[in-house]
């Protein structure tokens, strides 16, 4: 007999088949679903590790131990009177992103130590993204210390008259008042800025017709205005 597997590929760490002899549905429903899985298995398992991605994990399932920056106690590390490593010293600062992902995976365990093995919870690749992140977790790189989901929602109720909605200096205001705006969709337009004059920009303001922002926005609130901008170009 042949083989009636349309898809069958290791996904973190399990493999998924879809057999056609066990099938209760109509064959086109499950050429359809199988082809999608496929296309995002794929997909995912040529993906870079992204630290923006495991930011989000780690705040997920990470911070409640280890704190918002990898060198406290978060609230749960409190409450069970844990002692979590403090993943910003450079005993892990300088490991490598896959001998990050060894130890958050659990294939490599330290004794006495209450860390889950979180290949049982999460693919591998959620695992990848988080060890990229606690790389970069003492980085000051706007993109990793800003939360540029939330500089989007403030950026879309504050700039858009001047910035337009996709930050190419296009919007209604900017067009009314004959203001020349930066294409912040243009990587060259943005890099010509550090970190220190973007966020100095937002605060202070700059030239005749961008107004500073300090004090209607707080100091978080800015930086993640200016991980936002920091994303545009990409």
């Amino acid at each position: 007999m042949g083989d009636h597997s349309l898809c069958s590929q290791a996904s973190g760490g399990k493999m998924i088949t879809i057999n056609f002899l066990n099938a209760r549905w109509p064959s086109l429903n499950i050429m359809i679903l199988a082809a999608i899985i496929c296309m995002a298995q794929s997909a995912d398992a040529g993906r870079d590790p992204d630290p923006n991605i495991g930011r989000q994990l780690y705040q997920s399932y990470c911070l409640v131990c280890h704190g918002p920056h990898g060198d406290t106690k978060g609230p749960l590390a409190v409450k069970l009177n844990l002692k979590p490593e403090n993943l910003a010293s450079a005993k892990y600062q300088k490991k490598s992103i896959s001998e990050m992902a060894l130890i958050i995976g659990g294939y490599e365990r330290m004794a006495g130590k209450k860390m889950p093995i979180w290949r049982r919870a999460i693919p591998e690749s959620n695992i990848e993204h988080i060890a990229a992140y606690i790389a970069q977790i003492k980085s000051t790189d706007l993109r990793f210390i800003g939360d540029p989901r939330r500089g989007r929602l403030i950026f879309r109720n504050s700039c858009v008259a001047c910035h337009g909605s996709r930050g190419k200096g296009t919007g209604i205001l900017a067009k009314l008042i004959g203001a020349p705006m930066s294409d912040f969709s243009n990587p060259e337009s943005v890099k010509r800025y550090s970190d220190k004059a973007l966020l100095m920009i937002i605060r202070k303001g700059k030239d005749k017709f961008m107004p500073g922002w300090e004090g209607t926005l707080n100091n978080k609130e800015i930086i993640d205005v200016a991980s936002y901008v920091r994303s545009l170009s990409k």
